[in-house]
């Protein structure tokens, strides 16, 4: 990942990159994606697997409808919206 990715991953995010180290961010990103790369190479033929959704017996809670968030207080640190939702630039 290089600086420009990181770059646009702040900005799409709406997090300051002022006063950080894009080199030292984009060093930290390249760590986590190789570590990625190495598990998938690790060979899980032969190993039983421990835990699948099918045979887990959470006790779900059950959806009760609530409040919801006002739609001028969910909007309020929007960076851009329009026509009251959320506008998205995707050119960032």
């Amino acid at each position: 990942m290089d600086k420009s990715e990181v770059t646009r991953i702040y900005r799409l995010a709406n997090l300051d990159l002022s006063n950080q180290d894009i080199d030292k961010i984009s060093d930290k990103y390249n760590t986590i994606l190789d570590f990625i790369d190495h598990i998938f190479d690790v060979d899980c033929e032969n190993v039983k697997m421990t835990e699948m959704l099918d045979n887990h017996n959470a006790i779900l809670r059950e959806d009760v409808v609530g409040k919801s968030l006002d739609r001028k207080d969910a909007l309020k640190n929007a960076k851009d919206t329009e026509y009251g939702y959320f506008r998205l630039d995707w050119k960032l």
